[in-house]
């Protein structure tokens, strides 16, 4: 071969060969394209290892060296497969040349070193201690060394686990000259450069030897090695629907972030651990000319199957590529596994206003990835706050565990049931899951069992949205089960019977009537079914998950319109003035709001007559008659006199002893109804006023809604009327005017409790600040028999903001004013104060004179009043020396 070509059995000039010899170890295609002989392509090396060889035999193959070149390529094997390369006008495999050990002539990114390597060691004809895969070629600066794979703990080559068949195919190596040597689709290169040892089966999970391979799923990402590798040209095959000229994976990834793209090819080639030296060579080239060499072409849209992330989004490959669809509107794939911006995508549209502000902030999107997380965190945000010795529960063993609890499941049955709940929401997720299930039949199992569904809005099918139990996902002990629990978990259709908040109602007894249960819309209510209703009895109501959900309430707020406000205040039976407890009652949670009373839990003002749901309740409801109307002695009569020559009407009763007696009281009945805005319009008391300059005498009701805020002014006297009128905020200057439409604005505005000098324009506040000021309560329960005799000497004192109350002071005795911001509380608070603010719930509707002064309410009002100047005059919450007040 030193200069001659053999064509079976003559050289290239037409000499017959010595003694009849025939060879095989030629091609076809040397006669027409090979011009020179082996030996004129002579390496130095491969001369110089041939020992004493003279002169004119250099270019010659050592016949007692089965590798002249000493290239780990025996000379036979070489000549057998080598082929001319025309455009080089050199061999792409010459026994003679060590320099064609590290090429790759049929571009499948595996060099011919690896190609012969490949053998089964006992048959190797150059070391049987290097071979493939285990020693590969590292490129170090401009050399090339073969180095052992740390990695590769099999101790077997490709060739040892070749077939028959494949040896009548290809012989006992790869062929250098066929990119795909097995012929199963998958270049030679691909699968020596993804390839892993499988510890169970002891064996390649992939090998240019062994056709059918890549059905391992080695990283467990739920694809198997063949799905990833055929990426670059096919879409994912995932039976959902894409229009027929949708981009592959990777073309759309390269489109949206090409730098990352670029990247993470780098990264991925670079983790090979050296062994990628060809195709990182490919990738250099493509970002330089933009031209992909046909081995770069092939890996250039796969997903590494030796990493379960390849595009390190927090989603594995198979997840993205199982679930993903052809996004019509933002005409993207929404979901793909070779790039990161479809983190934040929501496929199935499934998330929920949180907090309910009007808007879904990014903290409150149930995006794929966070349906992901599901089976890894159960919720990502809370991963750190399981207790103690817990470790991280996720929404799949969650699940499991309220199955095996709660149903009485093994914990086999259990996880067989959670994936039966996935499968069983309809024909699509059957479907996807025997598609998932084709591969193995534990694939789902393995890589995805406690994902809440992508493509799907209620994953566990129990009518709640999983947006909605993600909100909403505490872990925490959660009744009735009294077990650890996700509070709301997309996966666990158990949870709908849960109320983790337990605002349900507990204390119910067999003679309490149970509201009429309908829906609450626009203030008003529209009463439901017969099904809908709750027939008496004394077991607890929870209200559950399911009813938060129906309702609209929150499961993870016990009072979500938050009126729950009110206290229970408890006293010394010894003293009334000595408080033993004050404790928020809860009267209004959620579930008691729709079970018990039948209003809003989600308006703090069900009616919408500007009585708050907790006012109403407190001095309304009669849990005796389970309604919201009562009985009392509080009507004032009031009583005709004349004064200077002129009628007048008085509250006050002329018993006939030449005493002005308080007034008699006649027995009304009065109504405070939160789900009724007729009531505000009302006025048990007659604490109003009557106008007799004209003909006859006319009563000014001061109704329900004046007394709240303590207001007379006639253009404010109901919810309608201020609704439409423009009210200046108290404290500005100059008048800042406002239109309100909730009662807590109207309440702000008329009371200035937003403003830097709220405390001198809150006609409410109970506390006074120092001796100057006369804006405080003061209620007095006023002995004095007779209007026109003052007698201080026998006064009770009832409230007095200018005393501390023993519960709550911090220091000194009573006589001091009290120091609300450090929670001191004024003297006997609790009596005109419902939520504990410190600040006068309005007069008292079911008493004429609230303060004791014997002047009625809307006469104290009207009168500070005359010069528009609020607090500089008489006042309904500070008794006042009526005789400056004498009409």
């Amino acid at each position: 071969i030193k200069d001659k070509q053999i064509f079976g059995n003559m050289t290239d000039d037409g000499t017959p060969l010595p003694a009849g010899f025939v060879t095989s170890l030629w091609n076809e295609s040397w006669t027409s394209g090979a011009t020179l002989p082996f030996g004129e392509r002579a390496g130095s090396n491969a001369i110089s290892n041939v020992p004493g060889i003279i002169l004119t035999d250099e270019g010659a193959s050592d016949p007692l060296s089965a590798d002249s070149d000493m290239d780990g390529m025996p000379d036979g094997w070489e000549v057998w497969f080598a082929r001319w390369d025309t455009f080089d006008s050199q061999w792409m495999l010459n026994p003679m040349n060590a320099s064609d050990r590290f090429n790759d002539p049929d571009g499948d990114g595996m060099t011919n070193w690896e190609e012969y390597n490949s053998i089964s060691a006992n048959l190797s004809e150059t070391d049987a201690n290097q071979t493939s895969p285990q020693w590969f070629p590292f490129k170090s600066g401009n050399q090339i060394i073969l180095q052992p794979w740390a990695q590769g703990v099999g101790t077997s080559s490709f060739g040892a686990f070749m077939s028959s068949e494949q040896y009548n195919l290809s012989g006992p190596t790869c062929d250098p000259n066929n990119g795909d040597s097995d012929g199963d689709g998958l270049l030679d290169g691909i699968e020596l450069l993804f390839t892993e040892w499988n510890l169970s089966f002891l064996n390649w999970t992939l090998n240019p030897l062994v056709a059918g391979d890549g059905g391992a799923d080695g990283d467990q990402d739920a694809l198997t090695d063949l799905q990833e590798l055929n990426l670059t040209y096919e879409n994912p095959l995932n039976g959902g629907l894409a229009p027929p000229d949708a981009p592959k994976m990777w073309e759309e990834a390269l489109v949206l972030e090409s730098a990352n793209f670029s990247e993470r090819i780098e990264d991925m080639l670079e983790g090979r651990s050296g062994r990628a030296f060809i195709a990182l060579q490919q990738h250099w080239n493509w970002e330089v000319t933009g031209i992909a060499q046909p081995f770069f072409s092939t890996l250039i849209g796969i997903t590494d199957p030796t990493n379960n992330d390849t595009d390190d989004d927090g989603m594995i490959d198979g997840y993205e590529y199982w679930f993903t669809e052809w996004d019509l509107d933002g005409n993207r794939w929404s979901m793909n596994p070779l790039t990161i911006t479809d983190v934040f995508a929501d496929s199935d549209d499934d998330s929920y206003d949180c907090n309910q502000d009007g808007q879904i902030s990014p903290d409150e999107r149930y995006t794929n990835l966070r349906e992901y997380e599901a089976r890894v965190y159960g919720k990502e945000s809370m991963r750190y706050s399981f207790p103690p010795g817990f470790g991280i529960v996720d929404y799949g063993e969650d699940a499991i565990n309220a199955y095996m609890d709660e149903q009485g499941l093994s914990w086999g049955d259990a996880r067989a049931q959670l994936v039966q709940t996935f499968a069983a929401k309809d024909v699509t997720s059957a479907n996807r899951l025997n598609r998932i299930n084709s591969a193995y039949a534990d694939n789902f199992n393995l890589s995805l069992i406690g994902i809440s569904d992508p493509t799907h809005p209620d994953s566990d099918s129990d009518g709640i949205p999983d947006g909605w139990e993600f909100c909403y996902g505490t872990y925490q002990t959660v009744f009735p089960v009294d077990d650890w629990r996700w509070a709301t978990n997309p996966v666990n259709p158990l949870d709908v019977d849960y109320d983790p908040d337990i605002d349900g109602w507990f204390d119910r007894t067999s003679g309490d009537r149970v509201a009429t249960q309908g829906e609450w819309s626009a203030h008003a209510f529209t009463p439901g079914g017969i099904g809908d209703q709750i027939s008496a009895g004394n077991s607890p109501l929870f209200f559950t998950n399911w009813m938060e959900y129906d309702n609209g309430t929150r499961p993870d707020l016990n009072d979500t319109d938050g009126d729950a406000i009110t206290y229970t205040h408890v006293s010394d039976p010894s003293d009334d003035n000595i408080t033993l407890s004050y404790a928020r009652d809860w009267a209004l949670l959620d579930g008691r709001e729709v079970f018990k009373y039948g209003t809003n839990a989600l308006d703090n003002d069900t009616d919408w007559d500007m009585l708050p749901d907790w006012y109403e309740h407190k001095m309304g409801w009669n849990e005796s008659n389970d309604n919201w109307s009562s009985e009392a002695q509080v009507e004032t009569v009031w009583e005709e006199y004349m004064v200077m020559g002129s009628i007048v009407m008085r509250p006050l009763h002329d018993g006939g002893n030449g005493l002005l007696e308080r007034p008699l009281m006649n027995w009304t009945w009065y109504t405070f109804n939160a789900t009724d805005p007729a009531d505000a319009m009302e006025d048990p008391d007659l604490d109003g006023d009557w106008d007799c300059t004209n003909a006859g005498c006319t009563y000014t009701p001061y109704n329900n809604f004046q007394e709240f805020y303590g207001i007379t002014n006639a253009s404010l006297v109901s919810p309608t009327l201020v609704r439409s009128t423009p009210i200046p905020i108290a404290g500005t200057s100059p008048p800042i005017n406002v239109v309100v439409s909730e009662w807590w604005e109207l309440r702000e505005t008329l009371l200035g409790l937003n403003q830097p000098n709220s405390y001198l324009v809150n006609y409410m506040r109970m506390y006074r600040t120092n001796s100057t000021d006369e804006l405080y309560a003061l209620v007095i329960n006023d002995m004095d028999p007779d209007y026109m005799t003052i007698d201080n000497g026998n006064d009770i004192y009832i409230v007095r903001g200018d005393w501390t109350d023993e519960y709550g002071r911090m220091f000194g005795d009573q006589y001091h004013f009290p120091n609300t911001g450090i929670g001191e509380n004024v003297w006997g608070w609790w009596r005109i104060d419902m939520d504990g603010d410190q600040i006068a719930d309005g007069t008292d509707p079911l008493n004429w004179d609230s303060d004791g002064d014997w002047l009625n309410d809307w006469f104290e009002i009207e009168n500070d009043m005359l010069d528009n100047i609020r607090g500089n005059g008489p006042s309904p919450l500070r008794w006042d020396d009526r005789k400056t007040n004498i009409g």
